[in-house]
């Protein structure tokens, strides 16, 4: 059974996955919210226990020499699997909001771009890996926000590029402490470790998506075209239109999961704009009324 678009391999991910969905969330949408956050945490444990064991879980990699990088936060949905459990725990708005919309997000996007797996046999240890850990990447972000664990507020959509771009620098920090120890890049400096290993796309943009460089190219100064190794200034190179790209996601999202907040928000607006530019009326000052006869004093006067 070949994964090709459109094949019958190609849809086991999705209908798995949603049939796992739909099992955990009927039985358990009417439990406690205590009782949901343990459903959720097991999951998360289970997808970090699967992403940090490798070695000792999947069959594969048993007696196989692999890059231990792999171990740890190399990519995004690595990060995002890894800190999982601690944003589900925290009192962060913009993180909780963050990890349902991404994590959700680039688990989907797995699914239906599997550009590495394209013409393989579906039934291969690497490949239910992948699709293993992806899934989980979905329930454990899509699950807390349906359930209400999460408090969604389309305010927060400035603060989720921001988010994104300090778990680069998580990333890259990563990277540095494997590299440091020796256990990747040896012989070579840390720049081009970063350049062969392109976390995130932050060095240079992946060779089977060049027809989105043009998109990019259309928001980036070409002075971020300019740099060393390929003519890609690290990170600043897709900056831009990623920060815009990640607000208009999280505006549209926002407003989709939190449009109550958002029509109050934009009626306060209009009120607040008819009121600026209503023509004034200036009101004659009312004359003071005397009553005839006797003033009456007020106590203390």
């Amino acid at each position: 059974m070949l994964i090709n678009y459109g094949s019958a391999a190609y849809f086991i991910p999705f209908v798995i996955t949603a049939g796992i969905g739909c099992a955990l969330f009927f039985p358990l949408r009417r439990r406690s919210l205590s009782v949901k956050k343990l459903a959720v945490l097991i999951l998360m444990v289970l997808n970090i226990a699967q992403h940090v064991l490798k070695q000792f879980v999947w069959p594969h990699y048993w007696g196989n020499s692999y890059p231990d990088l792999i171990n740890g936060a190399y990519n995004m949905c690595s990060v995002l699997i890894i800190i999982s459990p601690f944003v589900l725990l925290s009192k962060s708005r913009a993180f909780r909001q963050f990890l349902a919309y991404v994590g959700t997000a680039a688990g989907l996007a797995t699914f239906i771009v599997p550009y590495w797996y394209i013409g393989q046999t579906f039934f291969q240890w690497d490949v239910l890996r992948y699709y293993f850990c992806h899934g989980l990447l979905i329930l454990t972000s899509l699950l807390p926000a349906v359930w209400g664990l999460y408090k969604f507020c389309w305010r927060d959509f400035y603060k989720f590029p921001f988010i994104f771009f300090a778990l680069l620098i998580l990333i890259i920090f990563n990277d540095f402490l494997f590299y440091s120890f020796g256990i990747i890049g040896e012989g070579e400096d840390f720049f081009t470790v970063l350049y062969n290993n392109n976390p995130c796309w932050m060095m240079h943009p992946n060779e089977g998506f060049g027809f989105l460089i043009p998109v990019i190219d259309a928001f980036t100064p070409d002075i971020f075209f300019t740099g060393a190794n390929g003519g890609y200034v690290p990170v600043l190179w897709y900056a831009i239109p990623m920060f815009l790209l990640i607000c208009v996601l999280g505006i549209i999202l926002g407003i989709l999961f939190d449009f109550i907040g958002f029509s109050r928000d934009m009626s306060s607006i209009a009120r607040r704009m008819r009121a600026l530019f209503a023509p004034r009326t200036k009101f004659r000052r009312r004359a003071p009324r005397f009553r005839c006869g006797r003033r009456r004093f007020k106590k203390g006067e």
